[in-house]
């Protein structure tokens, strides 16, 4: 299929890469788990897992079924997302391009026979030898660098960004459980409120209480099962409620440079010449 693009996950990052690529005339089809973990849910294309379609910035996102119906809306020309967290489809659609956005800090099984052009996101692969090249995530200087040899920033050294910068407090799951959410993205929270609850073994609910006043910047998917450590919210005490509603500068800037690799990709490709004396 011609202009097909295939992005591994369909989070924050996956869903800015999909907008963009989707807007500049690319067949887009994301692939994800059977229960998403993205916690800002009005802004990921993964809800559309739970409820068969969604919308980001004015742009709708379907889920398919299976391969055949994938195709089928590709097609049509819509922007698709279906269930294949390993990725099976690939070696069948032979797409142009396969991007993995699933932030894993890790490589899931991505590797450069899967297409012609692959794109690493983030931590976890080395560009040369896993993929064609990775796309740096760390916020700072080199957001959004292309990286053609070696690899991103490592998790380590961003934990420790993360840990200077102190922009949002993380909630994060003290055991394994159900999640019961309490509020709706974008919700203005106090200290100490109940922001959701957690059924764990036995029958036993855990209260989950906001460390501080701010914004509820995303949490995840009601009744999505979650493990010990997982990050399940997601606090602001400086953003804005209207800011939680679209695509962040972060993630636009690294799908931006997701672009900018296909574009380049594609103008060192051999074209047919319409010139009957170069033909």
């Amino acid at each position: 299929m011609k202009k097909l693009v295939v992005i591994r996950g369909g989070g924050e990052l996956a869903t800015g890469i999909a907008h963009r690529l989707y807007h500049t005339g690319h067949r887009v089809l994301m692939l994800e788990r059977q229960y998403p973990s993205a916690i800002r849910r009005n802004i990921v294309f993964s809800e559309a897992i739970y409820d068969g379609e969604t919308s980001v910035e004015r742009t709708v996102c379907y889920r398919a079924d299976d391969l055949k119906h994938a195709e089928k809306m590709l097609k049509e020309g819509k922007l698709v997302i279906m269930i294949d967290p390993e990725a099976k489809c690939i070696s069948k659609l032979k797409p142009e391009v396969v991007v993995d956005a699933i932030y894993a800090k890790r490589n899931l099984g991505t590797n450069m026979k899967m297409a012609p052009l692959t794109i690493g996101v983030g931590p976890g692969f080395v560009a040369g030898k896993d993929v064609n090249c990775v796309i740096e995530t760390a916020r700072g200087h080199n957001l959004g660098r292309i990286i053609r040899e070696g690899i991103a920033m490592p998790e380590r050294e961003l934990a420790e960004l993360r840990a200077l910068m102190k922009a949002s407090h993380s909630i994060n799951s003290p055991c394994d459980g159900y999640l019961e959410a309490g509020h709706p993205t974008a919700y203005l929270i106090s200290k100490n409120e109940v922001i959701g609850k957690l059924h764990v073994e036995g029958g036993h609910v855990l209260e989950l209480k906001s460390p501080i006043d701010g914004v509820l910047r995303g949490m995840l998917h009601d009744d999505c099962p979650v493990r010990t450590g997982l990050k399940i919210a997601e606090i602001d005490p400086s953003t804005k409620p209207a800011n939680c509603m679209s695509i962040s500068a972060k993630t636009r800037c690294v799908s931006g440079s997701v672009l900018e690799v296909i574009v380049a990709w594609k103008n060192k490709q051999p074209q047919k010449s319409h010139l009957p004396w170069k033909k």
